[in-house]
């Protein structure tokens, strides 16, 4: 089933490094693992669904990475896979 709405943790909406959009990024996120833990969303794409430049993207991307709130990793053939990290919103693995 997919899933249209997303809970952001309380960790996430209090944490004042991260502006209004970097947290609706981590909610889009949330949705778009809902099945793997994982997402290949690229930033033309996430970009459509926030009504915000691929070049805000890349910054937002940047921002919630180094809150240690994804990970990010390049599989053999150059896709990037975005990871959650709280093992509260993904218990997966990777």
């Amino acid at each position: 089933m997919l899933e249209t709405y997303c809970k952001i943790p309380r960790k996430v909406l209090n944490n004042h490094k991260l502006c209004s959009n970097a947290k609706l990024l981590y909610g889009d996120l949330i949705l778009l693992c809902h099945n793997n833990g994982y997402c290949y969303a690229t930033n033309k794409f996430l970009a459509h669904n926030l009504k915000v430049s691929s070049r805000t993207i890349s910054r937002l991307l940047k921002i919630l990475k180094e809150e240690k709130l994804i990970e990010i990793k390049y599989d053999s053939s150059g896709v990037r896979n975005i990871y959650m990290l709280d093992k509260n919103v993904y218990p997966y693995r990777h």
